[in-house]
């Protein structure tokens, strides 16, 4: 019985290319010789395993025929290994999330894009500083009752939710990423990464076609990779 899937090759496209695509894997192309392949490998797997279990160091095998990890010992720290520790947090001190969003709205003032949604000027005293924790206790998934437990006072949850209802869209919300990710990608750090042409979203679930080899869902962090960054972020 042959199967169609949508947006993958038909069996007459897919055979004459069979043959080159097995040689270049190192995989061969016939059915019986494929599995005496992966019995080889899962046999080598196997012994490998064997050999790490026979001395009991790392795993063991219990009465029952369970394995059982065992706690790897701490390996001594190398020379220097403190002097290094000091020096990294010298340069990189402990930053808490708010004092990061109130250094990034220092140097980008993205909290302009909030605002009334008539686009009559705040009313409100303070707007910034009412912007920061807002997006602070909703980016962080506290929401407005927790987030104004921890301010000492400083804001109420109406306080927050009426900002987050009145003052904040999807529209502004875009924005102020947008200047966020763009003065980011002018920085050297993301070219350590890599080109900038494909994008990792971590807990974002994005609707994406069924079988579609550029892209992928994860059970637990719904990870989805795009074959490039979204124009909108550029």
């Amino acid at each position: 019985m042959q199967i169609s899937v949508p947006e993958l090759l038909t069996w007459d496209e897919y055979e004459p290319m069979m043959e080159e695509y097995c040689l270049s894997l190192g995989i061969p192309s016939n059915s019986e010789d494929f599995v005496q392949h992966l019995q080889h490998l899962l046999t080598q797997t196997a012994e490998s395993v064997d050999q790490i279990c026979s001395d009991g160091k790392q795993v063991s095998i219990s009465k029952d025929g369970e394995p059982l990890l065992k706690r790897i010992p701490a390996q001594e720290k190398p020379d220097g290994a403190a002097a290094l520790e000091a020096a990294i947090l010298q340069r990189l001190p402990e930053r808490s999330v708010l004092d990061i969003l109130c250094n990034v709205e220092h140097w980008l003032n993205w909290t302009r894009h909030f605002g009334p949604l008539s686009g009559s000027e705040p009313k409100m005293e303070q707007p910034m500083e009412r912007y920061i924790l807002t997006t602070f206790g909703y980016g962080c998934n506290l929401g407005p009752n927790q987030t104004a437990r921890h301010t000492r006072g400083l804001v109420t949850s109406h306080m927050l939710s009426y900002t987050n209802r009145r003052h904040v869209s999807a529209e502004t919300l875009q924005a102020a990423i947008r200047d966020i990710i763009n003065a980011y990608n002018r920085l050297s750090l993301p070219k350590c990464w890599g080109s900038g042409t494909r994008a990792a979203a971590d807990g974002s679930k994005f609707e994406i076609y069924e079988n579609n080899l550029l892209s992928e869902y994860h059970i637990r962090r719904a990870r989805l990779w795009w074959d490039c960054l979204s124009p909108r972020f550029r």
